[in-house]
Order: C-alpha cells, then structure tokens, then sequence
C-alpha cells in the first residue's frame, strides 16, 4: 500500500447509435435524422504495446530496503545511447523504462552509488542513481472471524449514493497488485485485460490474496445474491488487473512504475495503489508524473506503519493519499499520518476488519490502508461515472465534502475528514458532460448533444454528409487536448492514430445506428480541426449545459 494522493484501462469505448437518413443534392432546408447510442470504455491498447518483466512486496517489518546489487540509472532520452555505454563498462542492463522525454536502466552491478554516479555525471543530461528500492502492500494479516455486515459501505453513505449511480463503464480502473482471483464467482465478467509483471504474461492471477481483496473492495458484483458488494458495481465498472506482487506481497519500485505507465499508456484513467515504501524514487516520481499529465487519477495508500510521514507515492502531491479509520470513525493505529494525507476510509482493525473477496472463490476480512483504498478508488469511478473529472477537481470535491474528523477542520491525522459518497456526488461544482456532435464537410459544427451518465445519447443531424465525434473535457480547461476523452465514428479501438473518422451519408428523416470508441486522447491527428466560433460554440454549450446541471441539482 502507499502513502497518499492491471491491466486497468481507463480509455472509453463508446457505442454510439445513429438514426439517420440519407438525402440526396440539394439539401432540404429543413432536413433533419436522428442518432442514438451509448458510449462505454474501450478495452485495449491506446497507443503502444510493450512487454516488461516485474517482481514485488510483503510488509516492510519483513523486507529488505533495496534489491541488493540493483541501481536505477536516470538520464534524459537524447544520451540514452551514451549512458547505457558508460553503465555496460560495470554491470548489466536489466531493463529499461522511457517516461516522456527521461529513460531509466535497472542495472545489475558490484559498484557503490558513489561510484556509478562519479562515472555517469560526466555526461551531460545524466540524472540520477538510486537503489532499486521495495515496495510493499499496505495490509494487516486478516483476522479469522467472519462478520455479518459490510458496516465500512453504510460508515461513507454509500446506500444513498446508489440512488444517483451504481457506476458506468465508461470508466476502466487499473489495479496495480497482487493480480486477482480470475475466476472468483463475484468478480465474474468486471475484468479488461492486464498484464502480469512478475511472470512477464498476460495472466495476472492471484497467489497472495491482496489484490483480490482489493478488487472486490472495488468492485464485486452487488445485488446479484453473492456475498459481498462493492463501492461500485461490478456490473457497471471494469477492471484492469496488473499484477506486481508476487505471492508474498513483494516487489520493486522499477516494475511498480513500468506497471504505472502501462496502465497509462492503456487507456486507464484510475488508478488504484494499495503498496507502497518509505522512500522517494525518481523512476517512481516520473511515472507519476506522467500519469498527472495525461489526468489519470492515481488513488495511494498512506501506509501501516502508525507513524508520522505517508508513504510512496501516496506522498507526492500529484497522488490521492488516504489514511485508514475504524468501525468508530477513528484514526486506525496502524494509519499512517501527515500533511500529504488527503482523507481517510474504512480500514477496519483486528475487531472489525474489512470483509472482501479472497482466493479460491472465498471472502475474509483484513484490515489496513489496503483496503481503505479501494473504498475511494471506488467512489471516483461513481464520481467519474457522473462526470466529475479531472485530477485537481476530484480531490477537491473529495476533500470539500468528507465528514471532519480528530481537530476541527484539515489535520494530518486525518486529512479533510472521512469520504463521503452521497455528499461527494451531489457536491454542486466540478460536473463535465460527455458532448456528442457532428461535424459537416464544410468543417463546420452541425449539432451537438450530451450523452447520460450510462453513456447515452441521442442527436439530431441537419447535414446528409457529417463526421461524428464525442468529448469529455476531462482537464476542465475547454480544450480538446492531451488527457481529455475522446473518439470518433470509425475509431475501432487501438492506437487513435491508425483510423480515420467515417463520413455518414443520411437521408431525410433517417434512423441509424452506430458504433465507435472513445479513450483518453494520446494523439490528436485525427482531432477535428474546429474554427474560433465553432469551437466557441461546443464551449458554450457546454457551459449552458453545466448551468442546466446545477439548476436541476438546485431543484
């Protein structure tokens, strides 16, 4: 687990609808078809498939600091070349990460950091050595007894949460893990597929337990007579599994941040950690990075050390850091704290701990910022599932309305206060629609129209001939750029680049049906190229359409 802020893919998959018709030339004044449809996540990689091998984590009490003759080696990417020389004269080159424009080497070697660094700071564009340091899951053994009740879904008023959405798919949440129990009978159908980062396959199956844990705290299915519930509904939500601890909770700060930029580079757009360690790591830090830039929201694990200072990387500023309370409402004594915490969830303890899905088509309950976690990363998708997006405006909401607990207001004992679920979806600030609109051949918009919080839509076309597109502005900044979602009708899944939007031909009165993806923008060569006024327009009536929104909530 880490301290604060699997193959998950965020990206959306978007089945669109059109009802239209084809007209003939000259067209009517008052010509007019109708498309419908709905908009889910797209499975599958968005822009480049790499493979990376792996290895991870069991609690820290019990691992080593650093992987012993192991170092990560950063330099910027234009003297990649020559610094992989310079380390190949004392020791191996492992493997490699790119993160943006940075490269990092996981070198095996005899030599000492002071060492190393006296060679490789002679080049210009060298930027660090470190050890490859542990990281571990943020878990307390689970106790043995079994209890009745999930009382950590009614302690963050979640049952009135399901009352405005019990999820969407147009969000995939990545599971940076243990992996998971594949063929647990209340996970069954919630997976995308991820990857394994320890066996360097596509099989992340589950020895360890946590993640499975952690997955159904997620998203088990909910009212289908199984056991468990979940935060959200494993029948709404999908799951990215990405597995980077092996069956004794063990693993390294290298495969951990490959694990983080694959989910990325896959179309995640959440990203659940519940592991962690005690050091900074500039590899780390760089994925991190990467995944704030592109708007994925990463949701970290404070730690179960019960000291002062959150874990990593929970406790850079780019993550969502979440500490651990009791059935009581209390700071759990193996909580970490500090001033990176953002809010505290459920954890439990050894008397009431946190029930879940296990191995073998079972359920147990442990207790740690493990299973805390989950309950927020939870919570994001039904917020994203109601367009409530963007890092910075995620946390706010999160922050603004938890439930204040320990000293009046902010504390680093528990951050803004305990998550609540229903306050957090109806909070009056921060919605982005999801607008569907077509574009003419003249380049000029035609129409435009929202889809629901289930990805549904339906839009009325007044040209023969159009290009259909979709876009959340999930930035908030009214441009359609780099970690907004996206997606056109043609786009089939993939890399965006490799497709062309398909222009419709209607006729008059016209009813069609169309399918298309959207995922998180990577590329924007095939972005439509709108004028001043028109893209003027979509940001106005995106604007009108966040008025409406908040006039109706008022209501």
């Amino acid at each position: 687990m880490a301290k604060s802020k699997m193959f998950i893919l965020l990206a959306l998959f978007t089945t669109f609808i059109l009802i239209l018709t084809s007209c003939g030339v000259p067209v009517p004044p008052n010509f007019s078809a109708t498309v419908y449809g709905k908009v889910s996540a797209y499975v599958g990689d968005v822009t480049r498939l790499k493979s990376f091998p792996a290895s991870f984590f069991i609690r820290r009490s019990n691992a080593p600091k650093f992987i012993e003759k192991q170092f990560v080696v950063g330099c910027r990417t234009e003297v990649s070349t020559t610094v992989r020389h310079s380390i190949e004269k004392f020791g191996t080159v492992l493997d490699e990460l790119s993160v943006g424009d940075e490269t990092y080497f996981l070198v095996r070697t005899d030599s000492e950091v002071p060492q190393i660094r006296e060679e490789l700071s002679k080049i210009p564009g060298f930027l660090s050595v470190e050890p490859n340091r542990v990281v571990t899951v943020s878990a307390i053994f689970p106790n043995d007894p079994y209890f009745v009740q999930q009382w950590n879904l009614s302690l963050i008023n979640l049952p009135y949460a399901w009352t405005i959405t019990t999820g969407s798919d147009i969000v995939t949440i990545a599971v940076i893990d243990s992996g998971v129990d594949l063929s647990h009978e209340d996970l069954a159908g919630i997976f995308v597929p991820g990857y394994d980062f320890v066996r360097n396959d596509s099989f992340p199956d589950d020895e360890n337990g946590h993640g499975t844990h952690v997955t159904g705290i997620i998203a088990a299915l909910t009212n289908n007579s199984k056991s468990v519930a979940g935060v959200a509904w494993g029948q709404r939500v999908k799951i990215m599994p990405l597995k980077v601890m092996d069956e004794t909770g063990t693993g390294t700060v290298f495969n951990f941040a490959k694990a983080l930029v694959y989910a990325v580079d896959h179309g995640a757009k959440i990203i659940n950690v519940s592991l962690g360690a005690s050091q900074p790591s500039s590899v780390e830090y760089s994925a991190v990075k990467y995944a704030y830039e592109n708007d994925v929201i990463m949701v970290c694990a404070a730690g179960n050390d019960g000291s002062y200072g959150v874990d990593y990387p929970a406790a850079y500023p780019e993550t969502i850091a979440v500490g651990a309370v009791t059935i009581d409402g209390v700071r759990a004594s193996y909580s970490d704290y500090g001033p990176e915490l953002d809010v505290v969830a459920p954890g439990g303890d050894e008397q009431s701990a946190v029930l879940s899905t296990f191995l073998g088509n079972t359920y147990d309950y442990w207790a740690g910022t493990s299973m805390a976690t989950p309950h927020v990363t939870g919570l994001v998708a039904l917020m994203v599932s109601q367009g409530i997006v963007g890092v910075e405006n995620v946390r706010n909401v999160l922050r603004r309305t938890a439930v204040d607990l320990g000293p009046a207001g902010y504390d680093i004992g528990y951050g803004a206060g305990l998550v609540d679920a229903y306050a957090a979806l109806t909070w009056q600030d921060g919605w982005e629609p999801l607008v569907v609109f077509g574009v003419d051949e003249n380049g000029n918009v035609d129409s435009y129209t929202v889809a629901d919080g289930l990805g549904r839509f339906q839009l009325t076309v007044r040209k023969p001939r159009v290009k259909i597109y979709a876009w959340m502005d999930f930035d908030g900044d009214d441009a359609m750029g780099v970690g907004d979602l996206y997606g056109y009708y043609g786009y089939v899944g993939g890399d965006p680049r490799t497709g062309s939007p398909i222009v419709l031909s209607l006729e008059m009165n016209e009813i069609r049906e169309i399918n298309f993806n959207i995922a998180p923008i990577v590329d924007t060569t095939h972005r439509p190229v709108l004028s001043a006024k028109d893209a003027q327009t979509l940001s106005d009536y995106k604007k009108d359409v966040i008025e409406q929104h908040y006039r109706s909530l008022r209501k």
